[in-house]
């Protein structure tokens, strides 16, 4: 089960972060910021149920991740924690997930509030929340 799994991006997060120092840990610190996801205009068919005020979980790479430890500290600083047991960006597939809130779509924009995502951000997939 060793293959290489290759994913194309369907678009990028504009966020206010550029520095992951500066960027909430997790959703539940940023619930009130925005951003907005620009998706890919071939994919505006598989936006097309999707509305304001629904919640979906955003599926992204952590493209500014770089190796990974098995332990870390929890959101940063707390107690030493296993690497599953936690949202550190440094992981052996650095794939991230988050909850977020649409606040409006225009075309394909999705402004949203609950970043917790850099600037650049590849999205890689959107699940709404059943």
């Amino acid at each position: 089960m060793d293959e290489e799994i290759i994913f194309k991006p369907i678009g990028y997060i504009k966020s206010p972060y550029e520095d992951v120092n500066n960027m909430p840990k997790s959703t539940r610190e940023s619930r009130d910021a925005e951003a907005e996801m620009i998706i890919n205009e071939e994919y505006l068919e598989s936006m097309s149920s999707m509305k304001a005020g629904e919640e979906y979980m955003v599926l992204f790479h952590f493209h500014k991740s770089e190796g990974f430890k098995q332990r870390v500290p929890f959101r940063g600083t707390g107690p030493i924690k296993g690497l599953f047991s936690t949202h550190a960006p440094n992981r052996p597939n650095p794939i991230g997930v988050s909850t977020i809130k649409i606040k409006e779509i225009q075309g394909n924009v999705i402004r949203f509030t609950g970043v917790d995502m850099l600037n650049g951000t590849p999205v890689l997939d959107l699940k709404d929340i059943l």
